[in-house]
């Protein structure tokens, strides 16, 4: 028997599976299966696979299937430079206007609602698109929010982190390391591989930042963005603890989608 474990590809989580894979903590009892967000979604739902890193959307609207790795997540600071807003317009002119979300996301499109319509009281149309890039507004995440941000310069550009922490002052929780219920359970035969992953992954959140530097070389946003850039993003963007102050915050969002029509 394998633990099913997803694995997202983008730069966000890059540094947690870097260590897994330099250290050689992926064991032959694990077997990874790739994918976006919105799809390891759908596989954990459906009992594809046990654990990934999946939006932390998926955890609050099914609690009673799911349970979290404590002490990891993937969450921003002030800033994440990874979940983007492109527009023509100030938000405050978008009611009724229209908005592209990309098919990639779950836990975005939820954020930028409630920034919408809970602190700004706007009710544009939303729908979901392939190509989001083609609309007037539309929503990036990952690697091609990154990658727009560097060639396009005839839009506004709004950070979602950056607009839930103006309003809420705390960090954003994007994704936790979401488990099926079942596998944490003593009796499951999956136990025992779960419990070692789960001390791995606590470990590789400890040991990433001295790999660094190395890291940078070998992936490739290297091709639209400079090597400070991406150390940036990775040193002051991101921050993979899973604190009380991020629980906090992950209950408010909580709230704030079971408010929303």
């Amino acid at each position: 028997m394998k633990l099913k474990v997803g694995w997202i590809q983008y730069a966000n989580v890059y540094p947690i599976f870097y260590v897994l894979e330099k250290e050689g903590l992926i064991t032959e009892d694990i077997h990874f299966v790739k994918g976006v967000p919105s799809q390891l979604n759908w596989a954990l739902r459906n009992d594809l696979i046990d654990l990934s890193p999946s939006s932390s959307v998926e955890y609050l609207l099914n609690q009673e299937i799911y349970d979290y790795v404590d002490g990891i997540c993937i969450s921003s600071k002030e800033y994440v430079g990874s979940v983007l807003f492109f527009s023509d317009y100030d938000l405050k002119t978008l009611d009724a206007k229209k908005i592209l979300l990309t098919d990639q996301s779950a836990t975005s499109h939820l954020l930028l609602r409630v920034i919408l319509e809970k602190f700004l009281e706007l009710k544009p149309e939303y729908d979901i698109s392939s190509a989001p890039f083609t609309g007037e507004s539309f929503l990036l995440i990952g690697d091609d929010a990154l990658k727009y941000r560097k060639i396009l310069n005839n839009k506004k550009v709004y950070d979602l982190a950056n607009l839930w922490y103006n309003y809420t002052g705390l960090p954003f929780v994007f994704a936790l390391w979401i488990v099926r219920k079942e596998i944490t359970k003593p009796d499951n035969e999956l136990y025992r591989i779960y419990l070692k992953f789960k001390e791995n992954l606590i470990y590789a959140k400890n040991q990433w930042m001295k790999y660094s530097e190395e890291m940078v070389e070998a992936y490739n946003l290297k091709k639209f963005m400079t090597k400070d850039e991406i150390l940036f993003y990775w040193k002051e963007n991101m921050d993979y603890n899973f604190t009380e102050t991020h629980k906090k915050s992950l209950k408010l969002f909580e709230s704030y989608i079971s408010s929303l029509k």
